[in-house]
């Protein structure tokens, strides 16, 4: 059996397993034009016969790569004429999106495309959506959670199913399809900027980390890694149902608002807070991706704190307080007003990308070439610190009482409140300076005013990330990976 019949007895096996498709279903299948979303559609066209089903194309022009996205929109347009599939196509600005609601472009890009076909298959009658990613993907996608500090979910990586969502290639690496592809003469495009591993964190994963895992190690780092996602699946396959029942008895879920017993929550393990928490951000939002380790731990001491009237903004715009007896995630309008003096905040800062806070600005992470001449400029508002140092998972959140960190040049620690007295901070307005946190929640640097002695430019550094704040007027582009 050649590739092509490997890789399709695969795909038939995955859509088998994760029961995915039933006879007599409307599958709509999400074509991007590159190797595997075009070589799904090719191998789900060869099998609608036997698996009875019919299908069509819908593609999402996030208008994020100018003439190439276009291009890319009409090869989507040619493939559906030759092989006589309808096909539907919307533009959305996703770059403008995620400036508006203070998101990634990724999880921006993913909201809209979601969003898109979630509408496709209501309007048109589809019951699934096949989704292109492959277990090159969810390896991928692995690492980047653990460096963002994720949970199970996190190490489950992409699930095969969710909704009406499937991904019949969740099992098959992404060189055979691209070899299939090729065997079967398909021609997709491809997205150059996939082959960069300068900027984007996923794309340092696939072409530097992943490779060098290969050479270190005898053992296939992709297969190694496949069995972690496999046993996190495993693990929320049975504990889920556990989750949804506690969910049931403390919590309650309305229009814009989710609510907790505020005593209950608080006495359940931390793991098991989050899991909840993560349930309820799901019922909001749709998705709780752009929510981290950091954000959790944040709402959980909130939560110790038990002072009535405190609150903390997250990623898309989620408002976390305390009432009397509830704690409250509150997002639409009623989340929308800008953050008090008094409240505090955390947001994900992509490396490199940008974070929109309101009241501050927007605090950006820019990778430098080459060792610059000045570390920092007069004005405060940006520093260059050693890239290695800081890591690629970073927060921007405000001050809390008992913060302290290691003020350049210093061989001790200082307390935050001493460096705001010294500097003549007025008390209202420290809780509107940022600080930019590693993923150890050491403070890299307070804005405008001290950075972190970890994290300066040595003679060895050999990799630089400009820190800066741009008033929110400011257009200033915002590179972060946006997954397929």
């Amino acid at each position: 059996m050649g590739n092509g019949g490997r890789l399709r007895q695969q795909v038939r096996e995955t859509i088998h397993r994760y029961e995915m498709l039933q006879a007599g279903e409307k599958l709509l299948v999400a074509v991007s034009g590159g190797a595997d979303s075009v070589g799904l559609l090719h191998l789900l066209c060869g099998l609608s016969d036997e698996l009875g089903i019919e299908l069509a194309v819908a593609h999402l022009n996030h208008k994020l790569r100018g003439e190439q996205a276009d291009r890319d929109e009409a090869y989507v347009r040619r493939l559906c004429a030759d092989w006589n599939l309808s096909c539907y196509v919307t533009r959305e600005n996703v770059g403008e999106q995620a400036r508006q609601k203070g998101i990634s472009l990724e999880e921006a890009g993913r909201c809209a495309r979601y969003e898109y076909f979630s509408t496709l298959a209501e309007q048109h009658g589809f019951t699934r959506v096949a989704l292109g990613h492959t277990a090159s993907d969810r390896v991928e996608t692995l690492l980047i959670n653990l460096l963002r500090g994720s949970g199970l979910y996190g190490l489950r990586s992409i699930p095969p199913v969710r909704g009406i969502f499937i991904r019949p290639l969740i099992a098959s690496r992404r060189e055979v399809v691209a070899e299939y592809c090729e065997q079967q003469g398909l021609n997709p495009r491809c997205d150059e900027s996939n082959l960069d591993p300068s900027d984007f964190l996923r794309n340092k994963i696939r072409l530097q980390l992943l490779p060098l895992l290969g050479e270190e190690y005898s053992e296939d780092p992709y297969e190694a890694l496949l069995r972690i996602v496999r046993a996190a699946e495993e693990e929320l396959d049975w504990t889920e149902p556990l989750v949804d029942r506690e969910f049931e008895q403390i919590a309650s879920v309305g229009a814009n608002k989710a609510k907790f017993d505020r005593q209950k929550l608080s006495r359940l393990p931390a793991g098991l807070q989050q899991r909840l928490l993560r349930r309820a951000l799901v019922e909001l939002l749709g998705a709780a991706t752009d929510v981290g380790e950091a954000h959790y731990d944040t709402v959980r001491k909130l939560l110790d704190g038990g002072r009535t009237g405190a609150q903390v903004y997250l990623p898309g715009k989620v408002l976390a307080r305390i009432g009397y007896t509830e704690l409250e995630l509150v997002c639409g309008e009623e989340a929308q007003r800008q953050p008090e003096d008094n409240e505090y905040w955390c947001y994900e800062l992509p490396v490199p990308g940008s974070v929109e806070i309101p009241q501050v600005g927007r605090v950006i992470a820019q990778p430098v070439a080459e060792r610059p001449s000045q570390l920092t400029d007069e004005a405060g508002t940006h520093i260059i610190v050693d890239a290695e140092a800081v890591g690629m998972m970073l927060h921007v959140r405000n001050w809390r009482p008992g913060d302290c960190m290691q003020p350049l040049g210093m061989a001790g620690h200082k307390k935050l409140q001493d460096l705001f007295v010294d500097e003549k901070i007025p008390q209202q307005q420290r809780q509107r300076i940022p600080l930019v946190v590693d993923s150890q929640d050491r403070i890299i640097w307070v804005a405008g005013l001290r950075m972190g002695e970890q994290f300066r430019v040595v003679e060895s550094t050999t990799k630089f990330l400009k820190l800066s704040v741009a008033p929110l007027a400011d257009k200033v582009s915002s590179a972060t990976d946006v997954e397929e």
